[in-house]
């Protein structure tokens, strides 16, 4: 993906130097943190040099930064930035969960474990979406005990006033204090269903799979699902959710 043009006046060094790091290799991070030490000449040089038009566009975007005698600060920042993104790639994990039948040891990891593991390790926020929920106690607990830490709780579930082919009724974990929200049966397509099964916690771990928030997803079904430790993806699936509700697709639900 080629970096959007910089725009100094709304940008600045550190978070234009933050965005190419997490755009491009390693190696070519490197390379522009050593051309700005030497300044402009050396910039253009490495830009005659790229194959790619990613890092020439990048190039430009770093002369507009750059003052006649180079910059170590913006060297500095790019460097620092490169590290940082690194050290999270390295960190970044994915592993598959299993609900159902073992075909070897360590294979049937039931969902529930792995979702009661994540409410336990939240500080700051989980993301529950799901298509159907009940009120399973062991993940009822430790959501309760994630509120009472203080971890701000957001569920989003699908509801027969919205759906009329599902079925069942109530809230999930009614009990529980947590920001609840909708998709409006006329904010979407006719037809359409709340089909996600997500979670999301702390902005840094996120499971995706095919697992309701229900007792025969998490222990007996066929289900799997996807685990994902670091990296922006966790972030991103927050960040869609947050936008259809500030956007309007989704509404808070007043109980």
């Amino acid at each position: 993906m080629t970096p959007r043009p910089a725009n100094p006046a709304v940008e600045s060094d550190a978070t234009w130097a933050s965005r190419i790091a997490q755009q491009l290799p390693a190696g070519d991070v490197e390379r522009l943190a050593r051309a700005a030490t030497s300044g402009p000449g050396a910039v253009q040089a490495l830009r005659g040099q790229a194959g790619a038009a990613v890092l020439r566009d990048t190039c430009d975007q770093l002369l507009t930064r750059l003052p006649a005698e180079g910059s170590a600060f913006i060297a500095g920042l790019l460097a620092g930035a490169g590290e940082a993104v690194e050290q999270a790639r390295q960190r970044y994990h994915l592993d598959i969960v299993w609900t159902g039948p073992e075909t070897r040891p360590g294979t049937g990891r039931l969902t529930a474990a792995t979702i009661i593991d994540l409410i336990g390790q939240a500080r700051q926020e989980i993301l529950i979406v799901t298509y159907a929920a009940n009120n399973d106690p062991s993940i009822e607990t430790a959501l309760s005990q994630a509120a009472e830490r203080g971890v701000d709780i957001t569920i989003l579930a699908e509801r027969h006033e919205d759906n009329p082919a599902y079925t069942s009724t109530g809230i999930p974990f009614p009990g529980l204090l947590a920001l609840r929200l909708r998709w409006p049966a006329s904010h979407r397509p006719p037809g359409a269903a709340l089909h996600a099964k997500i979670i999301v916690v702390d902005d840094s771990t996120a499971l995706v799979g095919s697992a309701n928030f229900t007792g025969r997803a998490m222990d007996t079904n066929l289900e799997c699902g996807i685990l994902i430790r670091g990296g922006p993806q966790p972030r991103a699936i927050r960040d869609h959710i947050t936008e259809l509700l500030a956007t309007g697709v989704l509404e808070r639900i007043r109980l």
